[in-house]
């Protein structure tokens, strides 16, 4: 489901056309160059934080950085990303669905939704993907952006 190439290239594309290297772009996020390196060359998936740093960061769609839309869309006013234990709620109300019926569906376990709904963790990539093929529609509106 999720294609750690797609985000690899996108991200190397987003820090190309900014004239970014990999340390500045570790400087700029606050964090350190390995780490960046591990998502840049596709050995490794950011984490959820990580992740909502470099969308907000680089101002594109987090479908662009997953992969999953083509174009960036940085004209777009996103919003800045809400708590994901608040957007949940708001997104299984707004559809509908009742949170047996999400788990059951997505095969998310009731633990892990329960520490998102808690607020005590947020998803893994794959599982926000998953989330919102489930409820077909974008990841950045699950996050609230859009």
């Amino acid at each position: 489901m999720l294609n750690l190439s797609k985000v690899s290239e996108n991200l190397k594309e987003l820090m190309s056309e900014r004239g970014l290297t990999q340390t500045a772009l570790a400087e700029a996020m606050h964090t350190c160059s390995s780490k960046l390196s591990s998502y840049i060359t596709g050995k490794r998936v950011p984490n959820y934080d990580t992740f909502v740093g470099l969308i907000e960061f680089f101002h594109c769609s987090a479908d662009f950085l997953l992969g999953l839309k083509e174009y960036p869309c940085e004209e777009t006013n996103y919003k800045r990303v809400q708590p994901f234990c608040e957007r949940l709620r708001i997104v299984l109300k707004e559809f509908g669905i009742s949170q047996y019926r999400f788990v059951k569906e997505t095969k998310i376990s009731w633990g892990v939704f329960y520490q998102w709904l808690a607020g005590k963790s947020k998803p893994s990539l794959e599982n926000l993907v998953r989330t919102a093929s489930f409820f077909d529609c974008s990841v950045d509106f699950v996050l609230g952006r859009v």
